[in-house]
């Protein structure tokens, strides 16, 4: 049982002098991890809530599987737009329920092939993963991302199958830009960018959020003509098991990017766990990571989230801030549930070309 459940293990053996420094490293990510899930959810083509199931999703049940202490799991922008090519490919309307169903289904799968490397004990072939290749793929995925937010940014409209097409169908755009919303983008932009590198420290997503929020509402942002995100609904999801013949008539999709997913996240989430690992003197699993990355997956795709990984960012904050054990991860995912009971209505003023700055 500890084997599988490390939190067996770990939790009897709690000292209470770890509960501050854990509980504060939770809140801190959970300030970053919130406004960043909204947008990694647009990017993926769904509804913005479905991001914040998968951050509570990939949270706590890492916790509970994972080996690392400092490592938090949740959406990222590469994750996001992998499923975004498959809802592309599929030609589904972005947000709709066929989305929302089909990102969850490559999710699902996801988990299944991390559970099934995990059952194969092939967490040895993570010494052959070359991060050259990795971060070329990363790049390309942060160049496709960027273009896919320079609209939100200017208020204009975008065509085309690929990121280049976009951004040329963007440029011949320009002359129709809405300028209020180019304003809002312009500021929000200098915002995150400037509390970044001169106040690192400060959850510059989460200040931005709040500001957007606050203009949006004093204002009326949205009667100025600029994009706001629409309807977002409090409450929790309910689990689904995808649809048979859904995962049937999309297979070749769902297929291919679960196994691009796993390979991302596989490596990253191997890379990440040692690193923290040998920085704190101990020892992870990688198999067992492969398990608790699978079940994060598995757990999303049943909310109907998005996919998860490690994030490096949230990960590296959450060791900066004090992480002593995964309680700091909990506490994050107990904070995106209650986010989402009591808060969530709130962000559907927020402007979108907030998001587009955040992200």
């Amino acid at each position: 049982m500890a084997r599988l459940l490390p939190i067996v293990q770990w939790a009897p053996k709690y000292e209470r002098t770890w509960l501050r420094p854990d509980l504060i490293a939770g809140l801190t990510v959970a300030a970053l991890v919130i406004p960043k899930s909204l947008g990694y959810a647009g990017i993926a083509q769904v509804p913005i809530q479905n991001g914040l199931y998968a951050a509570a999703a990939g949270a706590i049940i890492y916790a509970i599987f994972g080996t690392c202490k400092q490592i938090a799991t949740g959406p990222s922008s590469a994750l996001a737009a992998v499923a975004a090519g498959a809802v592309v490919t599929a030609g589904v309307r972005a947000s709709s329920d066929e989305a929302v169903a089909l990102v969850a289904a490559i999710t699902f799968f996801t988990g299944i092939l991390f559970l099934v490397l995990a059952l194969l004990r092939m967490g040895w072939i993570s010494q052959f993963l070359s991060k050259a290749v990795i971060t070329g793929f990363l790049f390309g995925s942060a160049i496709e991302v960027v273009i896919g937010e320079l609209s939100k940014l200017t208020g204009t409209s975008v065509e085309g199958a690929n990121a280049w097409q976009k951004l040329f169908s963007w440029l011949q755009g320009l002359p129709e830009l809405d300028l209020a919303t180019l304003v809002l983008g312009v500021i929000s932009l200098a915002i995150i960018l400037g509390l970044r590198f001169a106040v690192p420290k400060v959850p510059g997503a989460l200040v931005l959020v709040i500001l957007g929020l606050l203009a949006s509402a004093i204002f009326n942002l949205g009667e100025l003509g600029i994009a706001l995100v629409g309807e977002v609904p409090r409450g929790l999801p309910s689990l689904a098991l995808p649809s048979l013949q859904f995962i049937i008539e999309n297979i070749a999709t769902i297929g291919a990017a679960a196994v691009g997913l796993l390979l991302i996240g596989f490596s990253q989430s191997a890379g990440d766990a040692r690193e923290f690992a040998s920085r704190h003197k101990y020892r992870v699993d990688i198999n067992q990571e492969s398990v608790a990355q699978g079940m994060a997956n598995v757990g999303s795709g049943l909310v109907q989230g998005i996919p998860v990984s490690t994030s490096l960012s949230a990960s590296s904050l959450n060791d900066s801030a004090g992480a002593k054990t995964p309680v700091a991860s909990l506490t994050t995912g107990v904070l995106i549930i209650l986010t989402l009971i009591l808060l969530a209505p709130l962000f559907s003023f927020l402007p979108k070309g907030v998001l587009a700055a955040i992200i």
